[in-house]
């Protein structure tokens, strides 16, 4: 009668052994912002508020596996160019799909222009905490981040019950486990509905390399168009 009740004791911890994939829908939130970053900015508070309610209808998923994540907005082809869906992503700062490779220690970038970006998983120095929380049924644990040239920390939470070091965005590669939510200056990003193990295997094909850029390539690229498109309304 002990070994059955030890058993079966056991029988969680066995189970959250064995995840090998699954997939994470996120919703996200625009956060508030202090009255004094609206000073001077006619009408921006109240176009955040119209994308703060459209952010409640963008959804972003995370698949994985042992060996790969993708992770991509939901449904994307219904939102559309001048949509406050699309500013919503924007402001979340989404740049397309996110292909990650822990074994390699990188991450691929596909935008939504078709542009590959190679971005390595950078050695962030993250500070883990005793303090938890629940989402769904799942035990988190936060953890911070001071980002140079901002005044506010990253705040993630993750649960070691998923053993993966995987998360939205590019918030990867250096946590104990998956990033159920974290919460940028902007955006908070929150799973709302979790799915492990499904019986049809989760596959993800490595996107082919063909002429990647670096983030530093690609961010001068779009400098430079930028200030082309500058030059060009002067004329």
């Amino acid at each position: 009668m002990k070994h059955l009740l030890y058993i079966i004791l056991l029988l969680p911890l066995i189970s959250l052994a064995q995840i090998h994939s699954g997939t994470i829908t996120y919703g996200i939130t625009v956060n508030k912002q202090d009255d004094s970053s609206y000073k001077g900015k006619e009408g921006v508070k109240e176009t955040m508020m119209l994308v703060s309610k459209a952010a409640e209808n963008v959804n972003y998923k995370l698949q994985f596996n042992a060996a790969y994540a993708k992770f991509n907005v939901d449904n994307r082809l219904a939102i559309k160019d001048g949509d406050l869906e699309e500013l919503a992503i924007i402001i979340s700062g989404n740049n397309g799909t996110y292909y990650t490779s822990l074994p390699q220690k990188k991450q691929i970038i596909k935008t939504d222009a078709g542009i590959h970006i190679d971005a390595p998983i950078e050695n962030e120095n993250w500070k883990l905490t005793k303090e938890t929380k629940k989402i769904g049924d799942f035990l988190c644990y936060k953890a911070t981040l001071a980002k140079t040239g901002s005044k506010r920390s990253l705040i993630a939470w993750y649960t070691p019950e998923i053993p993966f070091a995987y998360g939205p965005n590019n918030f990867i590669g250096k946590i104990p486990g998956l990033i159920l939510e974290v919460k940028t200056s902007m955006t908070t990003y929150k799973a709302k509905e979790i799915k492990l193990n499904p019986k049809k295997e989760i596959v993800i094909k490595w996107p082919k390399e063909k002429n990647n850029m670096t983030v530093s390539e690609y961010k001068k690229a779009g400098d430079k168009l930028y200030q082309d498109l500058k030059d060009e309304r002067k004329r």
